[in-house]
């Protein structure tokens, strides 16, 4: 293992894990291979009902004694389970509480080497443009045939994924993980122009609203929310930065490796980095990476209608079984 680390990192980074030892372990020495200056290092606690957790918390934790090279480290493991949700919130509001600007990971966000120069030369170039939310790392598009040279592009609708990502305390200070505003926002009209297409404002609309009533319970969508509602732009770099390996049934989120967003690819950034002479959204590329990576397929789009219909505690209880035949039968 190299003992150099990225030159010229002096960015914090926040790690967020809870349970999965062997994909936490692959990042962490990511994390070891870049020796940032500052760690923090954020580890929810064992739900209460499930025992079987308290050992692979443990075990999580023990990756401190991976710290091996001159770093300010700083950890926050929870005494209490505080859930998919609040536990990632509450661990970024810390560590911007602590620092004005850093990298976040959570545990099945594996970075590949250009990521740390990225995001940090990202950080100091718009650090002061309030037009700008968050850096993404993740990009799925590599198929998309490059129009030009820049290093990277802007986005207006959340694409991709929060799989490594780094923003501002400036940033955060806007996100709003209660979604006050939601029920004035959605009635208002106010988006009707904004979304691409039909299906982008209903797929949208139901993670918004399901994010706003506790259905999704987690924290990422709700800084979509909040980005749109502040008028602000993501970038992403032009090449994937950033590879989930959390596809293997565990995650909140990432359950099945038959998903379209499970790819194993990467690409080399070239430095220096070249920026946009404009900074302008290209709509035909989110509408396109929207298609091939989010918009639900037919059959999702049924599924969700019938349980439109259920009671709640009928939905509460077929769900997963639903869920389970449709990774069974290899349906998306």
């Amino acid at each position: 293992m190299s003992t150099a680390g990225t030159p010229g990192l002096h960015t914090a980074v926040l790690f967020i894990g809870f349970k999965r030892y062997d994909t936490s372990r692959r990042v962490f020495e990511a994390i070891r291979e870049a020796r940032p200056p500052r760690l923090y290092f954020a580890c929810d606690a064992a739900r209460p009902d499930r025992l079987d957790e308290t050992e692979a918390v443990a075990r999580l934790r023990s990756l401190v004694e991976l710290v091996d090279w001159p770093c300010e480290l700083k950890t926050r493991f929870s005494d209490v389970n505080q859930g998919v949700k609040h536990g990632p919130a509450n661990a970024i509001e810390w560590f911007f509480n602590e620092e004005e600007e850093g990298i976040i990971l959570e545990d099945d966000c594996l970075p590949h080497a250009g990521w740390w120069r990225f995001a940090q030369e990202m950080l100091e170039h718009y650090r002061t443009d309030d037009r700008v939310w968050a850096i993404i790392g993740n990009n799925l598009m590599d198929e998309w045939e490059l129009k030009n040279d820049d290093s990277y592009y802007f986005t207006a609708h959340g694409y991709g994924a929060h799989w490594g990502w780094a923003s501002w305390r400036r940033t955060w200070k806007k996100y709003d993980l209660a979604m006050t505003h939601w029920p004035e926002l959605r009635d208002s009209g106010l988006l009707d122009g904004y979304f691409l297409s039909k299906s982008e404002k209903s797929e949208a609309m139901t993670l918004w609203e399901s994010s706003w009533n506790g259905d999704i319970p987690g924290w990422d969508f709700q800084s979509d929310y909040s980005r749109v509602l502040h008028g602000m732009v993501n970038i992403i770099p032009n090449v994937n930065l950033i590879r989930n390996i959390g596809f293997e049934g565990d995650g909140s989120n990432t359950v099945d490796d038959r998903d379209p967003r499970n790819k194993d690819s990467h690409g080399e950034l070239a430095f220096p980095l070249k920026h946009p002479k404009f900074m302008l959204v290209d709509a035909e590329r989110d509408m396109l990476y929207f298609k091939k990576y989010i918009e639900p397929t037919t059959l999702r789009k049924i599924k969700n209608v019938i349980k439109g219909w259920l009671p709640p505690e009928v939905d509460k209880a077929v769900t997963p079984f639903l869920g389970g035949l449709q990774r069974k039968l290899g349906i998306r």
